[in-house]
């Protein structure tokens, strides 16, 4: 008899997982409705199709009984790694489910499908043709990896395969556009604030005029000044007092950062993201980005309001350096 054996590896071996970042654990879980990557749909396919077999051949003489599927074995087994080092293996989805309500602690997942059942061979007439289907999933912070191991059901195994990357390539890239153009949205932010605070100090000034310089008050009427000291200020004030915030959002969802070279004529060394190895890797939403996708949904908020603050504030200032003398 002739066995035949199929290994796939997944992480970048026959797909490039550039795309499997943002939000890859949390959908599979549920959040779209999806099945967890299918796998509990397709154990509970071959459960009933074994649980069929089972009831057609009871209470049939065992040299009566004819099996399309004999002796079937379905198991699934979940498995969490915490970052206080306990592990814990259950084969209850819910349990599993249950169990990602504080995805911080979580180190990595990892998930096993097996099924197994014997079939007849050509002009045969007993079971005796092994096939089985693993599939294991394994989730780390920066990493998915998919291993399907089968024998006999390469049609059904690449079935399940091909199901299970669609779901998984069903996220955007990484390095979208949060990313790509965050020094936009942090400008944007810084200015908008600084903008706002410039506001609430000439109102400041304004109300304090009489005690200030002469002088000082007259620049507060010219509109060079009120213009384009405005901007400056609202930049100044807006990279002192709010730029920290808007890195720390950013900041676990950053890049590494690479030697970019050697800088003469700063006699200093030039360092720059390293977006190629960025790219490379997942972003799985426990551990270190257990809020990635809040983060990042929280940054493209903060920019969707703070370009029009400063769209707004463009038109003021244009308006105020026409009619002003």
């Amino acid at each position: 008899m002739k066995y035949k054996n199929v290994v796939w590896d997944w992480n970048g071996t026959l797909l490039n997982d550039v795309k499997v970042g943002v939000n890859t654990l949390n959908d599979m879980l549920g959040r779209r409705g999806l099945p967890l990557l299918s796998v509990e749909d397709y154990k509970e396919k071959y459960d009933r199709k074994f649980e069929l077999e089972e009831n057609k051949n009871k209470n049939i003489p065992y040299g009566e009984k004819q099996w399309e599927y004999e002796n079937g074995n379905t198991t699934i087994k979940y498995t969490i790694e915490f970052k206080n080092g306990k592990n814990i293996t259950e084969s209850d989805y819910n349990w599993f489910v249950g169990n990602l309500n504080q995805p911080n602690t979580i180190k990595s997942i990892s998930i096993d499908l097996y099924v197994s059942f014997y079939t007849k061979s050509p002009n045969n007439t007993i079971n005796d043709v092994y096939n089985k289907i693993n599939v294991s999933l394994y989730f780390r912070e920066f990493d998915v990896t998919i291993d399907v191991d089968t024998t006999n059901q390469e049609n059904e195994a690449h079935n399940l395969y091909s199901e299970v990357m669609n779901i998984l390539e069903d996220n955007e890239d990484r390095y979208n556009k949060t990313m790509k153009h965050r020094k936009i949205r942090t400008q944007c932010f810084t200015i908008s604030v600084g903008i706002i605070l410039s506001y609430i100090l000439y109102v400041i000034l304004k109300i304090n005029a009489d005690k200030i310089s002469p002088i000082f008050a007259e620049y507060l009427n010219n509109k060079y000044i009120l213009v384009f000291g405005q901007w400056f200020v609202a930049i100044l004030l807006g990279n002192v007092f709010s730029y920290w915030y808007i890195l720390s959002v950013y900041r676990p969802l950053l890049p590494e950062i690479k030697y970019a070279g050697y800088n003469y004529s700063a006699n200093r060394g030039n360092y720059t993201d390293d977006v190629d190895d960025y790219v490379e890797h997942s972003e799985v939403h426990f551990g270190k980005y257990w809020d990635a996708e809040k983060r990042r949904m929280t940054i493209e908020k903060i920019y969707k309001v703070t370009r029009i603050i400063l769209l707004v504030q463009l038109v003021i200032s244009v308006i105020l350096f026409l009619i002003l003398k």
